[in-house]
């Protein structure tokens, strides 16, 4: 009776170890700089970068550039994106999209949503951040896409299996053993 007690605690303690261990790899897989390509509009960077500042954005990087392969019909098309700003506010990155006219950050407008939606899909920041010059708002972007599920969603069920058992099945061995 007690083996079989200590046998359903290092199950119990294998999960936890496995749960923690696929939560921190993949937050690892998610993290990457996010770039967004500039609305080819000016403005003054002064003026963006003191309205940073004093909402509490640190900006880590401007106008940084991401190469972009684009294959049609079997033939790659190279280009690229530019960001207007990278910016960070705690431990968060996001992408800044200087807009600045009558529809600047009006959700309904296709052409901003769609620019939008290709930079979040492509790079997965942590969000998007639309900047209203017109108006001096800054807008938080986030989008999400009920019932998606792809081979990312299955993969990461996957590898979270895989690690589980791998841990259960080392505790079991290091029991069988009487190591532990």
């Amino acid at each position: 009776m007690a083996e079989v007690n200590q046998g359903l605690m290092y199950i119990f303690v294998g999960m936890a170890l496995g749960g923690i261990l696929f939560f921190f790899i993949a937050r690892l897989f998610r993290r990457r700089v996010p770039v967004i390509q500039s609305s080819g509009e000016a403005f003054s960077e002064q003026e963006v970068e003191s309205f940073l500042n004093r909402s509490g954005y640190e900006i880590l990087s401007k106008k940084q550039r991401e190469s972009v392969i684009t294959n049609i019909d079997g033939k790659d098309h190279f280009g690229y994106l530019e960001a207007d700003y990278v910016v960070r506010k705690g431990k968060k990155r996001f992408v800044l999209v200087i807009q600045s006219g009558h529809s600047a950050a009006d959700p309904h407008e296709p052409m901003l949503r769609r620019k939008l939606l290709e930079y979040d899909h492509v790079f997965s920041p942590d969000g998007l951040l639309v900047l209203d010059l017109s108006r001096g708002e800054l807008h938080r972007v986030v989008f999400r896409f009920p019932y998606e599920r792809n081979i990312d969603f299955f993969f990461r069920f996957l590898i979270a299996g895989f690690i589980i058992l791998s841990v259960i099945g080392i505790i079991w061995m290091l029991a069988f053993l009487r190591l532990i």
